[in-house]
């Protein structure tokens, strides 16, 4: 009867060694720049986000200062769409949420969260920017944090004094705190504005180090780190924005170059 426990315990440890090892490979470790959007505009310096919609494969990256810096179109080769759109609101962070059919994004200070005008064919359109609900007190993270959205259960997360922040989407009030699992060292070098959703099962939530140019992704329900993604020495890494990710990749922003790069960090 031992032998025989012992047998079925060593089978499930190697069962869930697998698992965790099947998890593991399918990120790829020193991801190589493989995918950039360009920007046209030549206002503000502080690219903060991109979202993609899958259906019309389109991405939307902004630049974060003023609701006069630009919105920019790009189709999923890279290719630049339309001329050069105002964002229309001091944005953040967008994302784009799937249910909706709708580009959505977070404002500096008390201004919120809102719906980004859209035309049918994807195109910027200023005038069909609505506020979904406006931010105060403890319905917003305060100043320049870049929010990313968990579709599937309708929440935001910000990071913000090292710290994810949860909160609901169709409300804005905070639903949680999670502690990310950092040694002291990691905690001070992180970029301080923005973090990444990437949607990977036990690996949701992402945070850019930006001394030792690594990723570390977190489980979103306990906060512990899962997964390192160690950056090609070349990367541009900020200390601030130009950090986003979509459709499967890892974006950095080159604010010299005002150039989107994209490193796709899943097989």
């Amino acid at each position: 009867m031992l032998k025989s426990s012992n047998f079925l315990v060593g089978l499930v440890s190697l069962f869930v060694l697998i698992g965790s090892f099947t998890a593991n490979a399918q990120l790829i470790d020193y991801p190589k720049s493989s995918f950039s959007l360009v920007l046209k505009s030549d206002n503000g310096t502080n690219g903060s986000g991109v979202a993609y919609d899958p259906a019309k494969q389109l991405y939307y990256t902004i630049i974060a200062g003023n609701s006069s810096f630009p919105l920019e179109v790009f189709n999923s080769s890279g290719k630049h769409l339309f001329p050069v759109a105002e964002a229309g609101n001091d944005l953040r962070g967008i994302w784009w949420n799937k249910k909706a059919k709708s580009l959505e994004g977070n404002c500096y200070g008390e201004n919120g969260i809102v719906k980004i005008g859209l035309t049918s064919t994807g195109s910027p359109s200023s005038s069909g920017n609505t506020t979904i609900f406006e931010g105060s007190g403890e319905v917003r993270p305060t100043g320049n944090s870049c929010g990313v959205y968990d579709a599937k259960k309708k929440e935001l997360y910000y990071f913000e004094n090292e710290t994810f922040k949860v909160f609901k989407r169709k409300t804005g009030a905070l639903s949680r705190k999670i502690e990310p699992d950092l040694t002291s060292s990691e905690r001070r070098e992180l970029n301080y504005t923005s973090m990444i959703y990437t949607g990977i099962k036990r690996s949701e939530l992402g945070l850019l180090d930006v001394n030792a140019r690594k990723v570390y992704l977190f489980n979103k329900k306990t906060g512990a780190k899962t997964a390192t993604i160690n950056l090609p020495n070349d990367a541009p890494v900020s200390d601030r924005f130009a950090f986003s990710y979509a459709n499967g990749y890892i974006f950095l922003f080159d604010k010299d170059l005002r150039t989107w790069y994209g490193y796709k960090i899943t097989e």
